[in-house]
This record gives structure tokens, C-alpha cells and sequence, in this order.
């Protein structure tokens, strides 16, 4: 009888880690395990944004809002939004000290903000607040919180909004609350479409190229510029004339020798909207095309839009001028009470038949008895 000859388990390969045995299984989990926190670094590393808050413009009538309230709520709502927010005292001493902020600056003023800050972007506050009238005839408090948005690669802006608030007993932070939180998540998203776009456009050619630059304002001999056969005028949105501001938009066009816009880009800012209506109103213009010795070429210039609050439409009520008389009395040390009530004619005595059928007045009457007049009777009148 044969014996059965029974195999020795296999054993599974070891190998020597920091003084351990780990099975090659083990092995291939660790590896992958560490393979895939490296690309989760490496997609959080790239979505990564840093923005700075920047001292917001208060305008409190009220009391009890300061600028570090503000600055605390808009950092917690953009910190939730997954974008990085710079700390506090770096933004604030990045700053020249002394120097108002600029709510309507050009790219290049904005790209050099940015730059000093250090961040990728930044945002601009103002708040306005103060006692506002309720329908039922009571006093509430309220404002308007305005938001922009700036990338600092281009100095453009990006985005920009504004919310009405009225405050109850819950007090400012609650108010501005849901609209700051719906405001950080749109901000996020434009500015990361925003880098992605810059980064798009680095390779692509100019939109204009071999065109007369006109930017510096300055006319080379045998060359015309461009003339636009209608006027663009823009009209201001709603919330700039809410806004009350006086602002300028300044534009970069590129015209070409067939007369038409083929590029347009925003080189100062301002926010309100005003920066599409500017471009809708450029682009829907016609140009006679620029010319050098004389053939039509392509030109490239600035167009700038003053914006303008309307005037207002309570005028201060004119002051009566004062008679000779009254000054006279004011002179002597009489006080003067304006221009005397106006004298109160007596009620007119109403025509008799005889008068609406001559179409004569009694006034007219008696004038005319001497010589009466064509058509009508002096013995009735």
C-alpha cells in the first residue's frame, strides 16, 4: 500500500518592511492606497484658489456694523466656498497706507492690486446702511451690500452683485447671510472659469493683428481714423442708476477695414453691469474703416463712456426778489416777510342773454355804447 504524501501548505511570499512581514497582497493595497492619495493631492493642489478680502467702504448711519464685522463674514462664506482666503494682516499690510481703494480703476491698476496682495483674486465691498421707512409706517433698519469680484491675472472683473437687506431682531450677520453664502458660490466658479479661460487664450493669436494702432492717441501722417456712422450710447443699467455713482468705462476696440468690431475688451471697469452694455453698444455699431495712404486697414482704439447719475428732480424753490421798497425796510432794520398776497378780484357779473347773443361783456358794453359794435344793439346792451 502506497502512503499518501501530503504537501506542505504553501507559504505566501514575505517581504521585509520596517522589520515586518507583510504578504505581497498587503503590498499591492499599499501601494495603490498611496497612489491615489498622490493624484487627490494633486487635484486638490490645482483646484486650489487663493482670494483676499480687501477692506470694505462703510457707510453706516445706524451704528453697530464696523469694517472687521463685514471683513469676518464674507471670509467665513468664501472659506466655505472651498476657495483659500489670505489671512487678515497680510491683506491689510500689503496696502498703502492711507490710499483709498479704487472702485473703478483699469486693469492694469487692478493687476498691480492684486499683485501687491499676492492672490489669485480678490474682492471689493461697499455697504451702505441706515434707517429705511416700512409700509406700516414704522422705521426698520436696512441697506445694500454691493460685491466685485476681480481675477488678478487680467484685472478684470469678473462679476459683480448687490442685495437689499432689511435687518430684524436677529441684527446684521443674519441678514446678509443667505446672500452672502449664494454670492461665494457663484464668485468660485466664475473665477475658476476664469483662470481656465486665461489659460485658453495664451496661445491663440491676435484678433487684431497689422491694425493702425490708435491707443496713445496719436495720428501717423497720411492715415485717417476710424469714424462710426451712429453714435453708441449706452444706456445705464437699473442697478447703476439705483447706484447713483459717476463712473467711466473705457473700451478697447478693434475695428476692421470693412468696418466692423471684431473685438472689443473692457481696459477700465466698474461694475453694475455696465461693461456688457458698453460692449452690446460698440458691437452694434458701424464704422467707416480706418485708412492709410489711402486704403481702408484695420485700426485699433479706446472708446471711454462717462456715466452720469440723473439730476435730481426736487429743485430748491426760487426766493421771491425782493421790491426796492423792502430792502429799503431791511435796511433800516425792519424785518422783511416776502411779497405781499396778491389782490382779490371780485367775482365777475355773469353776461345776461342779451350779452352771450351780442357775444359782448358789460366791460365791452359799455365801451362800446358810443360806437357800438357791428351786430349788436346798444338799447339791449
Amino acid at each position: 500500500m502506497m502512503k499518501r504524501i501530503r504537501r506542505a501548505p504553501r507559504q505566501p511570499a514575505r517581504y521585509t518592511f520596517r522589520a515586518r512581514n507583510v504578504t505581497r497582497r498587503r503590498t499591492l493595497f499599499l501601494l495603490a492606497w498611496a497612489m491615489t492619495l498622490s493624484v487627490a493631492g494633486q487635484a486638490a493642489s490645482g483646484d486650489r484658489f487663493s482670494v483676499a478680502v480687501l477692506p470694505p467702504r462703510l457707510t453706516d448711519e445706524v451704528g453697530g456694523v464696523s469694517p472687521e464685522m463685514v471683513l469676518t463674514a464674507l471670509e467665513a462664506a468664501l472659506a466655505r466656498a472651498r476657495l483659500t482666503v489670505l489671512p487678515r494682516a497680510q491683506v491689510v499690510s500689503a496696502l498703502p497706507p492711507g490710499d483709498p481703494l479704487d472702485f473703478n480703476p483699469t486693469c492694469a491698476e487692478a493687476r498691480a492690486l492684486g499683485a501687491r496682495v499676492g492672490s489669485e483674486g480678490y474682492l471689493l465691498a461697499t455697504l451702505q446702511r441706515g434707517e429705511r421707512s416700512a409700509t406700516s409706517r414704522q422705521t426698520v433698519v436696512g441697506g445694500t451690500l454691493r460685491l466685485f469680484a476681480i481675477e488678478t491675472r487680467a484685472g478684470q472683473l469678473i462679476a459683480s452683485e448687490h442685495a437689499d437687506f432689511t435687518e430684524d431682531q436677529r441684527g446684521f450677520p443674519a441678514a446678509i447671510a443667505p446672500f452672502l453664502e449664494a454670492a461665494a458660490t457663484r464668485f468660485s466658479a466664475q473665477w475658476r472659469a476664469a483662470r481656465e479661460r486665461l489659460a485658453a487664450q495664451a496661445g491663440q493669436p491676435d484678433p487684431c493683428p497689422a491694425a493702425l494702432d490708435l491707443r496713445a492717441g496719436e495720428l501717423p501722417p497720411q492715415a485717417t481714423p476710424p469714424v462710426p456712422l451712429t453714435r453708441p450710447r449706452p444706456e445705464p443699467t437699473a442697478a447703476a442708476r439705483a447706484a447713483g455713482v459717476a463712473v467711466t468705462v473705457s473700451a478697447e476696440v478693434c475695428v476692421t477695414a470693412q468696418g466692423e468690431v471684431s473685438a472689443v475688451e473692457i481696459v477700465r471697469w466698474a461694475g453694475y453691469g455696465l461693461e456688457a452694455a458698453v460692449e452690446a453698444a460698440l458691437r452694434a455699431t458701424r464704422f467707416k474703416p480706418a485708412t492709410r495712404n489711402g486704403k481702408p486697414v484695420s485700426a485699433r482704439f479706446l472708446a471711454d463712456f462717462n456715466f452720469r447719475p440723473p439730476p435730481s428732480s426736487s429743485r430748491p424753490a426760487r426766493e421771491c426778489p425782493m421790491p426796492l421798497a423792502s430792502r429799503r425796510l431791511q435796511a433800516a432794520g425792519r424785518e422783511w416777510r416776502g411779497r405781499p398776497a396778491a389782490r382779490r378780484l371780485r367775482p365777475q357779473k355773469p353776461a345776461s342773454p342779451a350779452h352771450i347773443r351780442c357775444k359782448c361783456t358789460p366791460a365791452r358794453c359799455q365801451i362800446a355804447r358810443p360806437s357800438p359794435a357791428p351786430g349788436c344793439r346798444p338799447a339791449r346792451c
